[in-house]
């Protein structure tokens, strides 16, 4: 058989879990036994970065909440790329593709799941139809690759878990030097705790900031970095100065290379109130820093608590305190912390390992042997 045709419908176009996603598979799928395409539903800077890769993208406007011309729109472009396998991403793109698809008429559809409906941040309106479209369409799916097993308990029969992986080799603790990335942002003096994520409600930078600050009162010597941007960048920076903070916090934007920066961070925190596998987990653990990230979905997957990393309650700043202080308190234990986070990555979540079994389940599907599906997440 000629290679494998396989068309992704990306949520968004802009930067988040599942376009890093597409960028991955983008970089690693075999292309000798593969095609890929992709189509956005917006514009926005992931188009440039996969055709920079060499990958067709074709954009159609998904914007509105629901709308069939939109849908007649979608199916049109999936016809022209005439796929074996569709792979959408999201609650929109789900609800979107599963109708064009069959539309189409691509026999192999998948929707992919990064986060619970239930987290998404959008009024409960708009959940709420995210949440019926999601089970009137359902049906429609071959089956739901969800990234985290706590994602897959949602969708019992059609979940196919198969979590996400890193570039192990672009995460060298080795290669980095902590102090130059520290003398460069103003932190060569004191430990470091770090935050690395966009600055939305989502990800919760304030409670990383109240963390930081109670810890400063046992160790007043402790530094902070924030690696990100985005909405809550004034009430970020406010906070910073109510706080006390300005001379001890040192705010990034958003960075292109975040090892360095991770490599820069005594203690790397997640702090979170919803995710689906985060990548930036996985980022850390691989440069050997020890993580306290919020126990929500997926984290609870990542790390084993207190064996490689530790586990704290979201919107807990005094327990993540607690636990930073800790690490802090126990640099050998840290360290070994740090050692078996990575040892773990390399293990189960390698990027190698995820697009592998994507693979595997995109020549089953085509194959039509429809009862291995099941075995791919096995």
């Amino acid at each position: 058989m000629s290679r494998i045709r396989v068309v992704h419908v990306a949520g968004s176009a802009d930067v988040g879990g599942g376009e890093r996603y597409l960028e991955l598979l983008a970089r690693h799928l075999d292309r000798d036994r593969f095609e890929l395409a992709v189509i956005v539903p917006e514009p926005g800077p992931l188009a440039a970065r996969l055709a920079s890769l060499g990958i067709p993208v074709a954009t159609v406007d998904l914007r509105r909440l629901v709308s069939l011309p939109a849908v007649a729109r979608l199916a049109a472009q999936i016809r022209a790329f005439a796929p074996h396998v569709l792979q959408s991403h999201g609650a929109r793109s789900n609800f979107y593709t599963r109708l064009a698809g069959a539309m189409a008429g691509v026999k192999a559809r998948l929707s992919t799941v990064h986060n619970a409906l239930g987290d998404y941040p959008v009024s409960a309106t708009r959940r709420a139809v995210y949440c019926a479209a999601d089970r009137l369409t359902l049906p429609l799916t071959s089956a739901v690759v969800c990234v985290a097993e706590a994602l897959g308990r949602n969708y019992p029969r059609r979940a196919l878990v198969i979590p996400n992986g890193i570039e192990l080799d672009h995460f060298d603790p080795s290669a980095v030097s902590a102090t130059g990335m520290r003398q460069r942002w103003g932190l060569d003096a004191g430990p470091v705790l770090g935050f690395v994520g966009r600055l939305t409600p989502q990800k919760d930078p304030l409670t990383f900031l109240h963390a930081v600050a109670e810890v400063r009162r046992h160790r007043p010597n402790v530094k902070a970095l924030v690696v990100g941007d985005g909405p809550l960048r004034g009430a970020v920076e406010a906070e910073i100065a109510r706080l006390e903070l300005r001379s001890s916090c040192r705010l990034t934007g958003m960075q292109a290379e975040v090892a360095p920066l991770l490599g820069a961070m005594d203690v790397f925190v997640l702090s979170s109130v919803s995710e689906g596998f985060p990548f930036v987990v996985l980022e850390a653990m691989a440069m050997e820093r020890p993580v306290v990230a919020t126990n929500v979905n997926g984290v609870a997957e990542i790390i084993e608590p207190g064996e490689s990393g530790l586990l704290v309650p979201p919107r807990d700043a005094d327990a993540t305190a607690r636990a930073a202080l800790a690490l802090l308190h126990n640099g050998a234990e840290a360290r070994r912390i740090g050692r078996a986070a990575r040892a773990r990555v390399a293990e189960r979540f390698t990027v190698a390992g995820m697009v592998e079994r994507l693979q595997t389940l995109y020549a089953t599907l085509v194959s039509a042997d429809r009862r291995r599906v099941a075995e791919v997440s096995a």
